[in-house]
């Protein structure tokens, strides 16, 4: 009878176990399967300048377009934020949760990340623990991190102003700097990385007119065309070619930011170009007009290429009756990426591209009056006449 007994019990007992398992597990699947919506915004602090200098005030600007990525003890999640800095993220995360803000921008699918040049290339980051309330994090300026991020925005910005105009996008973009570290160059661009130089004689981090300028070159590189041999191009008449590779980056910084000012600052100076008037700290030099030769084959400086692009940008000025030209933003990314950008390409005057090209261009391609673009090479002493368009 004992034993019958105990025949009968163990069919109870196992069934007891596997409820019990049952509801315990239920229960962790319940905890595993809860969310929590983890929100916040991420901003940078930026130096603002002006061709007075740097200024001495901090302002706070939403670091757009930021990965954002949520750590939890069992694994991580990412977002982007938005055009506030704001994210927002549901998460099925084991406690602790950890938000971490890095400078890994990406516009559509462009994308842009700032390393720093002394620990392995290691993206700049910010985080902060999450405690249930939105979180707000700040690259600070003092800390070195507001560089980084100011870099990485301007990168967003200038993705914004061109994507729109390009069919695919380039490889990802990056930028290495370091603080108080110098790059021989200065700042420069090569193969899909601007180095950023973080002297403090002559810092860029913030110098957005110097960012855009290294950025225009990878928007050259991959999405334009230039033939530019390189070499020093500041404050003098160069090769044709160089000059075009260089006016050309500087006026796609100008037409980013929607001014014919470029500003670079220093520590305790600023040099300050205007493309519009061709005027270098409010002077008119007599080398930013016209050629070395008085030819198309001249030398002659950057900011002539930059000045023709800009008034070929520009709405008509009734103070300019030289310039009435006005492509427009979608006109003057057709002229670069359609028509200047194919390697047959028509190429008069110097062998590869330069001003003249351009000038044919818009003649040839823009089908811009020549008289028009007669007047602009006029009013900047360029030695040039109308082409023979190809039919």
């Amino acid at each position: 009878m004992a034993e019958a007994r105990a025949s009968r019990l163990l069919p109870l007992g196992a069934l007891l176990l596997g409820a019990l398992l049952y509801v315990a597990i239920g229960a962790g699947a319940a905890r595993a399967q809860a969310t929590t919506l983890v929100r916040g915004q991420v901003l940078y602090e930026d130096v603002p300048y002006s061709p007075a200098g740097q200024s001495r005030q901090r302002v706070a600007r939403p670091a757009r377009g930021a990965r954002v990525t949520v750590h939890g003890a069992d694994g991580e999640v990412s977002t982007r934020t938005d055009g506030d800095g704001r994210f927002a993220l549901e998460v099925t995360l084991a406690d602790p949760l950890t938000v971490e803000a890095a400078a890994d921008v990406r516009w559509d699918e462009h994308r842009a990340r700032v390393v720093d040049r002394s620990k392995a290339r290691a993206v700049y980051r910010l985080e902060a623990p999450w405690r249930g309330a939105p979180v707000e994090l700040v690259a600070r300026a003092d800390d070195g991190l507001g560089g980084p991020f100011n870099i990485a925005d301007q990168a967003f910005e200038a993705f914004a102003f061109y994507a729109p105009h390009v069919r695919t996008p380039g490889p990802p973009l990056t930028f290495e700097w370091a603080r108080g570290e110098p790059f021989a160059c200065g700042s420069c661009y090569t193969d899909d990385l601007i180095s950023v130089g973080g002297q403090a004689a002559d810092t860029d981090e913030y110098d957005d007119d110097i960012l855009l300028h290294e950025i225009g070159h990878y928007f050259v590189e991959r999405f334009s065309r230039d033939s530019s041999p390189g070499g020093f191009h500041r404050d003098r008449q160069v090769d044709p070619r160089l000059a075009y590779g260089e006016g050309l980056a500087y006026f796609f910084a100008c037409a980013v930011r929607g001014t014919p000012v470029v500003v670079d600052t220093y520590a305790s100076a600023t040099r300050v170009i205007d493309i519009d008037r061709l005027l270098h700290d409010g002077e008119a030099r007599a080398n930013m007009r016209g050629t070395s030769n008085r030819r198309g084959d001249g030398a002659l400086r950057e900011e002539t290429t930059a000045a023709i692009l800009w008034d070929a940008l520009d709405d008509d000025d009734p103070s300019e009756p030289f310039d009435r030209v006005s492509l427009g933003r979608a006109g003057i990314m057709a002229l670069l990426v359609r028509d200047l950008a194919p390697t047959d390409a028509p190429d008069r005057g110097p062998r590869g591209l330069d001003l003249t090209d351009l000038l044919d261009a818009l003649v040839c391609a823009r089908r811009v009056p020549a008289d028009d673009v007669q007047a602009l090479a006029t009013e900047i002493a360029f030695p040039w006449r109308p082409p023979a368009c190809a039919r």
